[in-house]
């Protein structure tokens, strides 16, 4: 019924910025619970790091059990069917701009934002390792951004159905503040899903961005490669998923996502809705819109884009449903997601 917060002053006062394990046990009483960081930096200008050191401290910090939050973090990860087998996931990670504001008033004209990660499968096998980085304006009309707009840094990888846990730390390479996310996700297999009308995961956005925009892009050399892939990328702009689903009543909401209709020749007509619940009451609700055309002949997907207006809706917090009929198979699909709307 009682516990106990202790602390120490480590003796080794030594200012190398390196990785210090700790272990603490009890020595007569193994029964008792015992909750403790599990290692720790030495003190260090993280400006006189060395390329070496800024390696090997992402890497050191990806390997401790309990993550380091200096950096706030969102993460959102979807998928979307490929073929038979496959499926490309795309994430989408997002930085409050403000975070940068440190790096801007320390008198910096940029700042590059490292990313380093890993995906493994429920066995706790390594499927993809993730490494790369953001280099964000700190003058300029990007900086003016900066207090309003978060960072957005968006990868994809093809995988196959399964559960997966992804861990990904992201560091202000200007100030050495360092940020990490992990979570589970699931991968389904949409080829047994024989009751319901098989969908992929379902985008809230508000807003389309050039690829080539560095706000939000992690390079130029990924540009080509997404195009391909992405089915967020259409005619050279990115639809940006909103990872913390908050949105204006000033802007609308984009809507995406696809269906699939296997063992079709031709698209059959697809209806959607989307409605908008507090409780039990039903607040809002879009016409229902009609899809006839736009299945991809190999993969059987059928892209669905809707732009629902929310001035009508007052601020709070809504129970968001998109709801997927195709009347010809009498099959429906229903996604459910919290969203927040303010002024």
């Amino acid at each position: 019924s009682s516990y106990y917060i202790l602390g120490y002053y480590p003796t080794n006062t030594v200012k190398d910025g390196k990785l210090r394990r700790v272990k603490i046990s009890v020595k007569y009483r193994s029964n008792l619970e015992i909750s403790y960081r599990e290692a720790y930096y030495a003190d260090k200008e993280f400006s006189k790091f060395t390329t070496a050191d800024k390696e090997r401290q992402l890497e050191e910090a990806l390997m401790l059990g309990d993550p380091i939050t200096e950096l706030t973090i969102a993460m959102e990860v979807n998928y979307f069917q490929l073929n038979g087998s496959e499926y490309f996931v795309p994430i989408a990670v997002k930085i409050p701009g403000s975070e940068l504001v440190l790096a801007q008033k320390a008198g910096a004209e940029k700042t590059v934002i490292d990313f380093i990660g890993e995906i493994k499968d429920e066995f706790g096998t390594t499927i993809s390792n993730i490494r790369d980085k953001v280099e964000i304006k700190l003058k300029g009309e990007a900086a003016a951004r900066l207090a309003s707009s978060p960072i957005q840094y968006d990868a994809g990888y093809t995988l196959l159905p399964s559960k997966y846990v992804i861990k990904i730390l992201a560091r202000n390479a200007e100030t050495g503040r360092i940020g990490t996310y992990q979570t589970d996700f699931v991968v389904p297999n949409l080829i047994k899903e024989l009751v319901r009308l098989p969908i992929s995961s379902v985008v809230l956005a508000s807003q389309r961005v050039p690829m080539t925009d560095a706000l939000y892009n992690a390079g130029k050399d990924k540009v080509a490669k997404e195009q391909s892939s992405n089915p967020l990328v259409e005619n050279g702009m990115k639809l940006l998923p909103s990872v913390t689903r908050v949105f204006s009543k000033g802007r609308d909401m984009l809507v995406y996502l696809q269906a699939y209709e296997r063992g079709m020749v031709d698209q059959q007509p697809i209806a959607v809705f989307v409605s908008f619940y507090r409780g039990e009451e039903k607040v809002f609700e879009t016409p229902p819109f009609a899809v006839t055309e736009g299945m991809n002949p190999k993969s059987k997907a059928v892209p669905i884009k809707l732009t629902v207006p929310l001035t009508d809706l007052p601020a709070g917090t809504y129970l968001c449903q998109v709801t997927v009929l195709e009347p010809s198979g009498q099959k429906v699909a229903f996604w459910q997601s919290p969203v927040k709307i303010v002024q």
